[in-house]
């Protein structure tokens, strides 16, 4: 267990009942059984509930914006106190404390940690804002500006080439910069919730806690990958059945929220195994292996 993590003096301010937290490297099949164990101990137990609670997130998180298009600014504060709420669900779920609720999103605007989670997702904004600004720099305000969309929709190959060579020298900066975001973002909400940590800190942390586990990362990633290919392929096949329905945009919608609600559990309960074994060393079977 790592003992130098300058960010951990946070925990030493939190209240009693967090728990404390503190990164460590676990082997990098673990990345493999954080899927697992967020399956067959989170999610699959208690199916129903995580359908009818994600599915009210999606609604909110993807219609609202579509319906009412100044709302997305709101969204961006909004949507991490929505996943907290789920994050809270896994806890429960997990625990076995408390049955996952219906309206298990909005539980986070009740947590004594709210203002911690607003003022994560104020940083978060201003971290993808920076990533923006660094990009813009390296491709150009100009050439940006100078970008023909008409001709992209109209399918000019030439003119889509060109363009690719613009934007190249900024996509390995891209990857990077948004695997660096994603690192110092996936754990910092569970390190808020959890641990009682601030959000200053609880990026910190998650970014340390998940450099460390780079390997696992990548693993998780990779199976992700391939389960996701495979769903799409059979996905592909049954809906080949139905070519008629798939092109009712209705339709459509609806198998697009249907997908979302299904999946999104699953993230959530792998971000939240994930955070006890790299930050809890909760590192155990799972009773109902899948």
């Amino acid at each position: 267990m790592d003992n130098n993590n300058e960010f951990i003096h946070e925990d030493e301010q939190a209240s009693q009942g967090p728990e404390p937290a503190q990164s460590q490297t676990v082997s990098p099949i673990r990345g493999f059984y954080w899927l697992e164990r967020a399956l067959s101990e989170v999610y699959v137990p208690h199916f129903k509930q995580w359908f009818v609670a994600a599915l009210i997130y999606t609604l909110i998180s993807s219609l609202v914006p579509a319906i009412i298009p100044p709302m997305r600014y709101v969204m961006a504060i909004v949507n991490p106190l929505l996943i907290a709420g789920l994050l809270i669900g896994a806890h429960k779920a997990y625990t076995k404390t408390e049955s996952i609720s219906p309206l298990q999103t909005f539980k986070a605007f009740q947590h004594q940690q709210i203002g911690q989670i607003i003022l994560y997702a104020i940083i978060a904004i201003g971290l993808m804002f920076g990533i923006f600004f660094i990009l813009t720099s390296i491709i150009g305000v100009e050439a940006l500006q100078g970008v023909d969309f008409s001709r992209i929709q109209a399918g000019d190959e030439e003119y889509a080439r060109s363009l690719f060579k613009l934007i190249a020298p900024a996509i390995p900066w891209a990857v990077v910069l948004i695997l660096l975001f994603s690192l110092a973002t996936w754990f910092a909400i569970s390190l808020i919730l959890f641990s009682g940590q601030k959000a200053f800190p609880a990026i910190g942390n998650s970014f340390v806690g998940g450099l460390k586990n780079f390997f696992a990362v990548l693993i998780l990633a990779i199976v992700a990958i391939i389960c996701l290919l495979v769903l799409a392929l059979i996905a592909s096949l049954v809906l080949s059945l139905f070519g008629s329905l798939v092109t009712n945009p209705y339709i459509n919608l609806i198998i697009d929220v249907a997908l979302t609600s299904l999946l999104i559990p699953i993230g959530i309960g792998t971000t939240y195994i994930a955070y006890r074994e790299i930050f809890l060393g909760d590192i155990s079977k799972s009773e109902n292996s899948l």
